[in-house]
């Protein structure tokens, strides 16, 4: 087991300074081995479906009136 010293928590500190600039990493730590550890926070993209059902409807809207129009 490995036991950070105030070296480490200065280190982290600066480290979380420059990390506070990029939206995409979490804090870091250190882990039980002495390694620092930085992940970066999992973006999750939400699909909209809005547009497609939009597209849909004016799909559906052009092909009701070339059938009228053919008749």
């Amino acid at each position: 087991m490995y036991n950070s010293n105030t070296n480490d928590n200065k280190l982290i500190k600066k480290i979380d300074e420059i990390l506070s600039d990029f939206k995409d990493f979490e804090q870091p730590y250190v882990n039980n081995n002495g390694d620092i550890i930085i992940r970066k926070k999992k973006v999750t993209i939400k699909k909209n479906n809005n547009s497609s059902i939009l597209t849909n409807i004016f799909r559906e809207i052009i092909k009701n009136d070339l059938k009228k129009n053919r008749v």
